[in-house]
């Protein structure tokens, strides 16, 4: 009965720290697009990776250790780490050009995205109804950006990017999970992306006013906080009941794009987001099928 308990409350802790790390992206996001409206967009970048590799490092090393800074597989570290400053560097440029809403929503792609290309990358077998997922997922875009229809054709693009960065970064997050400790691969996350970008900043810099600074510190910390959350809350029950949880990132996009943007999202956004959401939850569901 109490170990029945236990698994229970520890479910629920992590439904509410997948909800809390949602929430807590999207308002990076959102402070994101509000900063690029007066900076320019690779300072705004820069300082959520500074900020963010900042509290990392701070609450990495209030441990006691300075373990995590030594990589097993330094190489793969970095490329890993490219990858999702690649995957920022595109949706906070598509943040600042498109609605947050739509951007968010083509980012989800990348689950889905996880399923084709694991087929080249780790040989997996991929039967033909989460391929069917995959195209839906894909039709899904189509119907948010529709190219050719009054949207830059580049501008669209941006977000696809995006998920097809992010996929990658999340297959090699599963290739390296055996290989380094999960805080050694949290900081290279953040500290690839704060050096490369620190080195190219003086091709960028403005001087952020008082406030923009202190946002941009909010945003960083969001942000660490929110992956913080994300690796917390899958610790605390299967990656497999969790991870339907994590769209609740784009449905807190929704409001934030409405609210403080004014994007009101029509019914080609909401269907197309419908179409990707059901696509990644249906390979959720296969894929939790397929492991039992």
């Amino acid at each position: 009965m109490t170990a029945a308990l236990d698994e229970s409350s520890n479910t629920l802790k992590g439904i509410l720290m997948i909800v809390g790390a949602g929430a807590l992206l999207a308002s990076m996001d959102g402070i994101g697009k509000h900063l690029m409206s007066d900076n320019p967009v690779p300072v705004v970048i820069w300082a959520r990776y500074f900020f963010h590799a900042l509290v990392t490092f701070i609450f990495l090393s209030a441990r006691g250790s300075l373990g995590f800074l030594r990589a097993n597989r330094p190489g793969l570290q970095t490329l890993r780490a490219v990858l999702l400053l690649f995957a920022t560097g595109t949706m906070y440029y598509a943040i600042s050009l498109m609605p947050l809403a739509n951007a968010t929503a083509v980012q989800f792609l990348a689950p889905v995205l996880v399923t084709a290309f694991s087929v080249p990358i780790l040989g997996e077998t991929v039967g033909f109804r989460r391929w069917a997922a995959v195209v839906a997922g894909f039709f899904g875009v189509v119907m948010i950006v529709r190219p050719g229809f009054g949207q830059l054709e580049w501008v669209s693009v941006l977000p696809l990017l995006t998920a097809i960065c992010l996929s990658l970064y999340m297959i090699m997050t599963r290739i390296m999970r055996t290989m380094d400790r999960a805080d050694t691969t949290t900081f290279y996350s953040t500290a690839t992306g704060t050096i490369v970008l620190s080195a190219l900043l003086p091709l960028f810099w403005e001087t952020p006013d008082s406030n923009s600074w202190m946002l941009m510190m909010i945003m960083g910390s969001a942000g660490a906080m929110g992956h913080y959350l994300l690796i917390r809350g899958f610790s605390c029950a299967s990656a497999s009941f969790l991870a339907p949880f994590s769209y609740f990132h784009l449905l807190s996009s929704l409001p934030i794009s409405l609210f403080f943007f004014g994007d009101v999202p029509d019914a080609w956004m909401l269907g197309g987001t419908t179409l990707i959401i059901g696509s990644g939850l249906y390979v959720w569901f296969r894929e939790s099928f397929s492991r039992r």
